[in-house]
């Protein structure tokens, strides 16, 4: 129960991807689509992706997870068709200094050795051990944007890892609450809008849960 209330109450404190009509459209198609090939990953790639968004929100007995509900699909449509080119050269870089990072610190060789606990480990590194560096590779990702010649030291390294796991993370995040089925059944859904009551605690208007997207 302590997981479905934290899901219920998922991306009220984390920033997501703004769902324009397009990428509503997009989730949709998603759904539809039973013969869908990645198109930004490659296979290797789409493998490791889809079992970090797996990590983020695994699948219990109450409620299905990113592998469940298909939700690489979406990362990699959202990614190829909405990202700006310098946006998926960039995310690339990302994601090749994530490998490496993971690599380094797991001792592995090569991309195929990565198993789960290589990708939960660098979950943990980035998001609680090294929490307070966050602001610091932001402030040097942003640098790399500017001067992409910079040279490969281990902060930027750092740094593109961050910028890889952190856009998983809210693309994920976002493709879970658009979700049909969680949306119906997890969060709180009403198709037509009703009154709107201004300064209403959230316990008090749905029960402590987020609303749909």
């Amino acid at each position: 129960m302590n997981r479905r209330k934290a899901l219920k109450n998922l991306g009220l404190s984390l920033g997501t991807i703004t769902l324009s009509p397009a990428v509503l459209s997009l989730l949709q198609s998603c759904k539809n689509d039973l013969g869908w090939n990645p198109i930004f990953f490659n296979s290797n790639q789409v493998n490791i992706v889809s079992e970090i968004t797996d990590i983020i929100i695994p699948s219990d007995e109450d409620i299905p997870g990113s592998k469940d509900l298909n939700l690489i699909k979406f990362i990699d449509l959202y990614i190829y068709n909405v990202s700006n080119k310098n946006e998926q050269v960039l995310l690339k870089k990302s994601l090749d200094s994530f490998i490496e990072d993971c690599l380094v610190k797991s001792g592995k060789i090569n991309l195929k050795n990565i198993e789960r606990n290589d990708l939960e480990s660098s979950l943990v590194y980035f998001f609680k051990t090294k929490i307070d560096s966050h602001n610091k590779w932001r402030e040097v990702y942003n640098k790399f944007k500017r001067d992409s010649d910079s040279e490969n030291n281990n902060l930027i390294i750092e740094a593109l890892s961050f910028n890889f796991i952190n856009t998983i993370r809210q693309l994920t995040i976002t493709a879970f609450k658009g979700s049909e089925y969680i949306g119906k059944n997890v969060l709180i859904y009403r198709p037509i809008p009703g009154e709107q009551k201004g300064c209403v605690d959230l316990e008090e208007a749905t029960g402590g849960r987020a609303w749909t997207i």
